[in-house]
């Protein structure tokens, strides 16, 4: 993993395990991730918080609860930002409801990349 994504694991994870998964996303103008659990990586790796970059255009970035029922809050996520879900908030439900397409001058064709960090089990 690059050592500038170890650094920002070790700063905002404080975390005594270091990532070993790194997930990016590209968002276009109509793209969405619905309500999701970060759930997969196996119970040990539970116990670890997501990290999550955004680089790009801002995304409506919204926060549920255990249950997908639950109420959710949104917030603007902008360029630069980073989002740790950890703890009790470890497995909530969370997603992008859209993109605010242009919104920033970083990528020359616009849209929105999100680097997100975790801990994963090995497979196998």
């Amino acid at each position: 993993m690059p050592s500038q994504l170890t650094a920002l694991w070790d700063r905002f994870a404080q975390h005594d395990v270091p990532a070993n998964s790194c997930l990016v996303n590209y968002y276009d103008k109509d793209a969405r991730m619905s309500l999701h659990r970060d759930d997969t990586e196996g119970a040990a790796a539970l116990s670890a918080p997501v990290v999550s970059i955004s680089l790009g255009d801002e995304g409506l970035f919204r926060m549920g609860g255990l249950s997908r029922k639950d109420a959710t809050s949104s917030h603007w996520v902008c360029s630069g930002d980073v989002v740790v879900i950890g703890g009790a908030a470890r497995l909530a439900y969370h997603g992008i409801d859209r993109i605010r397409f242009g919104s920033s001058s970083l990528l020359s064709q616009g849209g929105r990349i999100n680097v997100t960090l975790r801990v994963a089990e090995p497979v196998g």
